[in-house]
């Protein structure tokens, strides 16, 4: 059976009032569809659901299929199309339910073209807060989140406890959330 993530449903309840950490994005959650989930930051903060209400506690398996496909996480990976695939196959994002290193740190793969994921509805809750870091690492040509740290000794802190060669510390700056509302997508 799959753990219900500890970061699900009732983080949003207050979402719209005090939020220090970052940009919250609700009271008008910003809906979008797949394709748009490609053009957000690393580290964005995202609902994603399936439209089928939650079944009873009591139907065990029913509940660990739905919690595939309903959840909160962060954006941990965007692969883009192969392009010497001689298939079309379309891009592909990642979001982490947890973080690496912790107990059910489980990542959901969508493959953004296909007509499974158009069903699906992803919402922008928050954009990674200015000051915040992302830990990455690369694999090919590619990055992965591994961890989304507050600040730099935070990110210092917990690669201390989960020593990763060659980890990549990326902090968020204010250049790159405002590229994403003047673009108009994500704005209030």
């Amino acid at each position: 059976m799959i753990p219900r993530p500890s970061n699900t449903a009732p983080l949003l309840d207050g979402a719209d009032s005090d939020c220090e950490t970052g940009t919250w994005l609700t009271g008008t959650v910003r809906t979008i569809p797949g394709s748009l989930v490609y053009d957000l930051p690393i580290g964005t903060l995202i609902r994603f659901s399936d439209h089928i209400p939650e079944p009873p506690a009591n139907r065990q398996g029913d509940l660990a299929v739905w919690r595939l496909f309903n959840g909160i996480g962060r954006l941990a990976r965007k692969d883009p199309p192969p392009h010497c695939s001689p298939l079309a196959q379309p891009a592909s994002i990642t979001i982490r339910m947890a973080d690496f290193g912790e107990h059910g740190a489980v990542g959901f793969t969508f493959a953004l073209g296909e007509p499974s994921t158009a069903a699906m509805r992803f919402e922008v809750l928050q954009l990674p807060p200015v000051g915040s870091v992302r830990i990455l690492t690369r694999d090919g040509d590619n990055t992965e989140l591994l961890h989304f740290a507050e600040d730099e000794s935070a990110a210092v802190a917990w690669l201390a406890r989960h020593p990763v060669p060659a980890a990549i510390f990326d902090p968020v700056t204010a250049d790159e959330i405002a590229a994403m509302l003047v673009e108009g997508r994500w704005g209030r």
